[in-house]
């Protein structure tokens, strides 16, 4: 018997910040250095965001000119990111 579960990691989150930005999927990937697929996966749910390695959450802010607690949703991830940066996070 084959039980498949599907997780999603629906985070609205960077995608509002990407068209405020006023940039489409391909030109975020570019300047962050992702490619298009795994910022799709990220935008969709199928990857989580709130797991991305630290380098790739700050490429991400610094390519849509935000701060992280702007791209993450996890509220025990926000809570360690006030606990660590303060303000700035």
């Amino acid at each position: 018997m084959d039980i498949s579960v599907k997780v999603e990691y629906k985070n609205t989150k960077l995608k509002d910040q990407r068209e405020k930005a006023g940039l489409s999927q391909g030109k975020l990937a570019d300047k962050a250095g992702l490619s298009i697929r795994t910022l799709q996966d990220y935008e969709q749910g199928r990857k989580n965001l709130n797991g991305a390695k630290l380098v790739t959450l700050l490429t991400l802010c610094k390519s849509l000119n935000c701060k992280l607690s702007d791209l993450i949703s996890d509220p025990l991830c926000l809570n360690l990111l006030k606990e660590v940066c303060g303000d700035e996070a």
